[in-house]
């Protein structure tokens, strides 16, 4: 992980660039959300005054946890951002810019590439529909009639059994709770 630190007080740093073949064992170092992935960053210095300007591209794969089945799913990551950085007394992250100890000189870029990532993602990420794992799927709607007081469980809460039938009865021959007929007129409103 050394090779992500940048010593910003070497002479000839503005244009320089930096490859990044990331790869399993940086997700290994970093704790997060993606545990897995290739992809290729390449930073470069665009300016070295008083504000150090990098940019940050990567390009590749990862692979995170489906938000509705838990199984892998693969996502495209094609992100191009700009760190500043600048030197001062104590390490401060101000949102905009990064100021890194003088005495140090030296800025690891690793957690940033991490956040770069990680921020050019979906904010839900789930498989294409009817792509998600099928066993988990099935688990997933027997629990979910479970709770809702669907039929063939022995779910007997007074309450949800009777907001179950005020639903039912929009679709059957059934009375509706006059409650629940309140609600939905106001819903029909909107």
């Amino acid at each position: 992980m050394d090779t992500f630190k940048i010593d910003l007080l070497s002479h000839g740093l503005e244009g320089k660039t930096f490859e990044y073949d990331i790869d399993d064992a940086f997700w290994g170092h970093i704790d997060g959300l993606i545990q897995r992935g290739k992809l290729h960053t390449t930073v470069t210095c665009i300016s070295a005054n008083a504000i150090y300007k990098f940019r940050v591209q990567s390009v590749g794969t990862v692979i995170v946890p489906c938000d509705r089945c838990m199984s892998d799913l693969e996502l495209r990551i094609e992100t191009t951002d700009v760190l500043n950085v600048k030197l001062g007394d104590e390490y401060v992250d101000e949102g905009d810019c990064v100021v890194v100890p003088e005495a140090e000189g030296r800025i690891d870029l690793a957690q940033f590439i991490y956040e770069f990532i990680v921020l050019s993602m979906p904010i839900v990420c789930c498989h294409e529909p009817g792509k998600c794992d099928d066993a988990m799927m099935h688990e997933l709607s027997r629990h979910q009639s479970t709770r809702s007081g669907g039929e063939g469980t022995e779910h007997d809460d007074s309450l949800s059994s009777g907001m179950h039938s005020a639903i039912k009865g929009e679709d059957s021959d059934e009375p509706v709770d006059a409650r629940w007929a309140a609600l939905k007129q106001l819903k029909d409103k909107l």
